[in-house]
């Protein structure tokens, strides 16, 4: 596609960078005003905010300096607008942090401050505002504040600049250091996957619904299909702006506004994301490394409910540590995040966790396992896998997520989002993972399955079949299809005979007949069974084409009939009869000679009569239709009106 040889480059085809600013600072500190300043645009757009003099909802402004254009996002100071300022602050690559000088550091600035860092944010500028109010000294002391406050954060040894939005001293001095800062930024790479969080919606005259975000990553153009999430909708773009202006396509780090085919206002909310198709998944559970605060007042207990803060969207989610041992201020953890309603992430993602009356920010961290399961949080295969998922390469990665899928189908793209690599990259990192062994590739299965996943459900079978033996030593087995079955309820639609048919070649199970059983389980017969049994197949065989009953057999004279039963049944699990119809047992030796008598004749005769193999075969009608009948069924001939003739098979 076009746009992918924008997204190698990290610039649009007129050569300029695209970056995304974002404001962070206490109320009343400025952050609008330096904006508007910066841009000649107000980011303040509603008559309340003007009234009031605060911004409340997200403003946005463009930025161009050089070949560098930035998006600017304004977000609220007010502790009551957190989080806005959260959603604002998602998608941002670099942090202008707004201090007044004649303030001073204050709970707000904290506050962004910790946001910030727990959303990995480790470039910006600090604007010490509101110059023309203060002193020299009072200049120094603030910055003097600012610099213990970053000590420790991504943002330590971001540049301080003094300036006055009112009368414009030091502008051009925050340019210049946000240029900087930005050219020290390593080229943006942007991967193919498509992602836009949502902040705003509207419904324009003549065009239909619009949706506004910033591009998280991926490029988009006209006539893309996108899917809208977590409502799984799909819609078509009809046109791209930015920042009022016409695209023919739009790339990671810019401002976005998509006027949308095929989904209407009432089904958007801010919040929601558009993405390529198949790549992301709703759900209401994710694994995650979270850190909390140093500054936290108790430390987080099991199933303590807070409020998510995630791309431009928060929600109600219960907090699962791992061991439901309680995480104490200061550390970091495995944790499970069990959500109220369905949301989508990638791996990778960050998130912010707020007290559940939204009062103060207790920690974040980021998204390990997009699409997780309820479970115990804590086990050894649950944390070890986190930890691959956290710290290694994409081939742990990968292995990592489909050790936890088990026999789940995963497209490249899923894999791609549960992993954190493109999805050009599965395929590669697939064969090295079956190369090594890690992983299986089951016969008539495209997918692979890991390795430990079978082998458990392997161990599992042996165990169930021991304890059927246990339970019942007398019987031949287990019926092979009630096996099957129970292996596709844990596995996948389609897989019992597969996974019947892999553990039957390796050797874990034995398949007698329509039986099977534990590789080392034999029935125990006692020595008069025994003789009953021998007598039995030797009665069979003997008699040919023509074989009685069990009842009448000769053996079977004051005999228990379930006896009989239970033996036949053992006889057929073991090769030596074969059941040709619900009263009808042939001997195995009797069933060779059957087979090459029919040959024969057809071969030398053609198609015969039932009345024909009746013949050749020295019996009676009543046991030639059953026979003939079973060769038909199994293959062996073909009815063509009152004829049979040899089924031909390719060699």
């Amino acid at each position: 596609m076009p746009h992918e040889a924008v997204a190698r480059a990290g610039r649009s085809r007129s050569g300029m960078r695209h970056l995304i600013i974002g404001t962070a600072g206490h109320i009343d500190h400025g952050k609008s005003s330096l904006v508007r300043a910066l841009t000649g645009v107000d980011p303040d757009r509603l008559p309340e905010e003007k009234a009031r003099g605060m911004t409340i909802v997200l403003g946005f402004a463009p930025l161009s300096v050089g070949q560098t254009r930035f998006g600017v996002v304004d977000v609220p100071g007010h502790e009551r607008f957190v989080r806005t300022m959260v959603a604002g602050a998602t998608s941002i690559d670099l942090a202008l942090l707004v201090v007044a000088a004649d303030d001073g550091v204050m709970p707000q600035t904290v506050e962004h401050v910790e946001i910030l860092d727990l959303l990995g944010v480790s470039r910006g500028v600090v604007a010490i505002n509101k110059l023309d109010l203060v002193g020299q000294p009072r200049f120094a002391e603030v910055c003097d504040q600012v610099r213990r406050l970053l000590h420790g954060t991504g943002l330590a040894h971001a540049p301080l600049v003094g300036v006055s939005a009112n009368t414009g001293a030091g502008l051009d001095k925050l340019r210049d250091e946000i240029v900087a800062v930005a050219a020290g930024m390593p080229p943006r790479v942007v991967r193919p996957i498509f992602r836009l969080a949502i902040d705003r919606v509207f419904v324009v005259k003549g065009r239909g619904t619009v949706v506004t975000g910033s591009v998280l990553s991926g490029a988009v153009t006209a006539g893309d299909t996108l899917e809208l999430m977590p409502a799984g909708l799909t819609c078509r773009v009809r046109e791209l702006q930015t920042h009022f202006e016409s695209a023919d396509s739009l790339s990671a780090g810019q401002r976005a506004a998509l006027n949308l085919v095929g989904v209407d206002k009432t089904q958007i909310t801010p919040g929601h994301e558009l993405a390529t198709p198949g790549y992301l998944t709703p759900t209401r559970c994710m694994d995650a490394r979270l850190r909390l605060l140093s500054r936290s007042v108790s430390p987080m207990k099991a199933y303590t409910r807070v409020r998510l803060g995630m791309g431009t969207e928060e929600d109600l989610a219960v907090v699962v540590t791992a061991g439901r041992q309680p995480l104490a201020p200061g550390q970091t953890g495995y944790v499970q995040l069990r959500l109220r309603s369905a949301r989508v992430a990638a791996h990778g993602q960050r998130f912010i966790l707020r007290d559940e009356i939204a009062s103060r920010t207790m920690g974040g961290g980021v998204i390990l396992r997009p699409v997780s399961t309820r479970a115990a949080p804590g086990d050894a295969t649950w944390v070890h896998a986190l930890s691959a998922l956290e710290s290694g390469s994409p081939e742990d990665r990968l292995q990592a997520v489909l050790a936890l899928a088990g026999f789940a189908g995963q497209s490249n793209l899923k894999l791609a989002c549960q992993t954190g690599v493109d999805p050009d990259q599965i395929a590669e990192l697939s064969g090295r993972l079956e190369a090594r062994g890690c992983t299986v590739r089951l016969p008539g299965l495209e997918r692979p399955v890991h390795a430990q996943i079978i082998e458990r459900l392997a161990e599992r079978t042996q165990r169930r079949l021991a304890r059927f033996h246990e339970l019942h030593p007398l019987q031949p087995g287990m019926a092979a299809d009630a096996l099957i079955t129970w292996l596709a309820r844990r596995s996948d639609k389609g897989l019992g005979r597969v996974l019947f048919d892999e553990f039957v070649r390796r050797g874990c199970v034995v398949q007698r007949g329509t039986y099977v059983c534990h590789a080392s389980f034999a029935p125990a017969l006692s020595e008069p069974e025994q003789r009953l049994y021998d007598a039995m197949v030797s009665e069979l065989r003997e008699s040919a084409f023509s074989p009685p009953s069990l009842e009448d057999l000769r053996c079977a004279r004051g005999q228990n009939v379930q006896r009989l039963r239970r033996l036949a049944e053992l006889a057929k699990s073991r090769g030596h009869l074969v059941q040709i119809d619900s009263s009808i047992l042939l001997h195995a030796d009797r069933l060779a000679e059957l087979r090459a008598a029919v040959s024969a004749l057809i071969e030398g005769e053609g198609p015969a009569t039932v009345s024909q193999i009746r013949q050749r075969l020295g019996t009676s009608r009543k046991y030639v239709v059953p026979i003939v009948e079973y060769l038909d069924r199994n293959g062996f001939t073909r009815r063509e009106g009152d004829l049979r003739s040899l089924v031909r098979h390719s060699p």
